[in-house]
């Protein structure tokens, strides 16, 4: 099968592609690097036409608006998925610097550990865990063979998977985390207890990028996902300027908030 879809996933990427079975992974490769995408055969040809092109791009566009992360530099990645944003944060710090990447899912983080294995992403320290207001146990609604749309259980009755929970304040006083350039959070709707669980650790943060889903919440999928103006509000409540995408035609894109520290961000031109 692996044969197969290699050649199928050539023409359509038209990229150097190979897909084979590793470690119990169904696992692609594009030139270098590698992806591990799931335990099961489960490729269609909608996968490899999203392989084209630079992949490294998306996290660039994404993430590196207002800042560019430097050589030396601690990058946190909230909601790190299966790596692909997390390899992109590796290489622009460097040997000298240091990602963290938090994934509660726990078939993703599986996905992500060994990613970053595959990788040889050195610089990274990987926790599987949720980040909310305190410590404790977080459900993920979701199925466990599936990392696809999960998100934090909400007060809705629905049970989820259970995992650990802890905020971002303990993480950063384990890690000893005291200057973070850049934080990146894409968590589905669970924004606000975690930005409620980093009180004391946001005065160490330069730049914060939060990935909002109000979207979500106007395509009528819950007041879960409605959380842009208490992001809002936190941020300039402990002293960022805010930032945002109003007119991109993407509109993930533009619930986007990216919290900027004056003092730090660079002059128009420089990233």
């Amino acid at each position: 099968m692996g044969k197969i879809a290699s050649r199928m996933a050539r023409a359509a990427a038209g990229h150097d592609v190979e897909i084979a079975y590793v470690d119990g992974f169904w696992t692609h490769r594009i030139g270098p690097h590698f992806f591990p995408d799931s335990p099961g055969f489960d490729y269609r040809s909608g996968h490899f036409e999203a392989w084209k092109g630079d992949w490294e791009q998306y996290t660039r566009d994404f993430w590196f608006q207002h800042y560019q992360p430097r050589e030396g530099d601690v990058v946190i990645d909230v909601g790190a998925g299966r790596g692909e944003d997390t390899l992109t944060f590796s290489r622009a710090v460097g040997e000298t610097g240091r990602v963290i990447a938090i994934e509660a899912h726990p078939l993703s983080f599986k996905i992500l550990e060994r990613f970053c294995r595959c990788n040889q992403l050195t610089n990274v320290t990987l926790l599987g865990i949720a980040l909310m207001d305190k410590p404790g146990t977080a459900e993920i609604v979701g199925s466990e063979s599936s990392w696809m749309d999960s998100a934090m259980a909400r007060d809705n009755g629905l049970r989820g998977i259970p995992v650990r929970a802890t905020t971002l304040n303990e993480v950063c006083r384990q890690l000893e985390l005291r200057n973070i350039a850049l934080l990146k959070m894409n968590i589905e709707g669970a924004e606000r207890q975690a930005l409620l669980g980093m009180e004391q650790a946001v005065g160490n943060i330069r730049q914060i990028c939060v990935a909002c889903h109000d979207f979500r919440f106007e395509r009528g999928e819950g007041e879960w996902f409605r959380t842009r103006s208490f992001v809002e509000q936190f941020l300039l409540g402990h002293g960022f300027t805010l930032a945002s995408r109003p007119d991109d035609p993407r509109e993930a894109v533009r619930d986007h908030v990216y919290g900027l520290r004056p003092e730090f961000s660079p002059l128009p031109g420089d990233v």
